[in-house]
């Protein structure tokens, strides 16, 4: 058994809508507004399978959000306003499942790598806020680490990065119908997760 503190960069990856056009005639394009910060705080249960083959899994809560900026364009292609911002804050729950495998330990020092993946719970469920989430994603995910052996603990700085399978984006979502907000949501055709997770493992 361990515990996991860790530190994470995630955005959204978008498929635009094509056909979306707003009541003025115009269209509205997102993209990701770059990698945002993301706090991780876990558990790791491990079980040995075989010498060097681990099954492991570390379900955690992240904390953070993820942005995307939206442009608006006339029909013809010339762009109107400034670029809007859009903040989405993300409360995630992760349970995955890992297959670690660890190389021959060299004093105290063993490398390692780790593949899997696993379900994910949305928390943060606003429905004020401007983009409307779905609850549930299933998430796939690599990465590669170091063991190093103290007195006490193993010490293992580790590296992942993470891929959404799922649509994230919910479009039903009924309170920004006739707002401002509807372009955000109306103008994405499909919205999935990426993130890149530092964590410092102690087992």
């Amino acid at each position: 058994f361990g515990f996991i503190l860790g530190l994470g960069f995630g955005d959204f990856s978008t498929t635009p809508n094509d056909s979306f056009v707003d009541a003025d005639g115009n269209k509205w394009y997102a993209t990701s507004a770059g990698m945002s910060p993301m706090f991780n705080v876990g558990m790791i249960a491990d079980l040995r399978l075989v010498e060097y083959l681990n099954l492991r899994c570390t379900p955690s809560l992240s904390l953070g959000q993820k942005n995307l900026n939206y442009s608006c364009f006339t029909v013809d292609g010339k762009k109107i306003g400034e670029v809007s911002k859009v903040v989405t804050q993300c409360t995630t729950i992760e349970i995955p499942f890992y297959l670690k495998y660890t190389a021959k330990r060299y004093g105290n020092f063993a490398p390692y790598v780790l593949v899997g993946g696993g379900p994910l719970f949305n928390l943060n469920l606003d429905p004020e806020q401007p983009l409307l989430l779905n609850a549930f994603d299933v998430q796939i995910a690599f990465g590669f680490g170091f063991q190093i052996y103290t007195q006490y603990f193993k010490f293992c700085p580790e590296f992942k990065f993470g891929f959404g399978l799922l649509d994230q984006l919910n479009q039903n979502h009924p309170e920004i119908e006739g707002t401002t907000y509807e372009p955000y949501t109306r103008a994405v055709d499909k919205l999935t997760s990426r993130v890149l997770t530092i964590t410092f493992n102690f087992e």
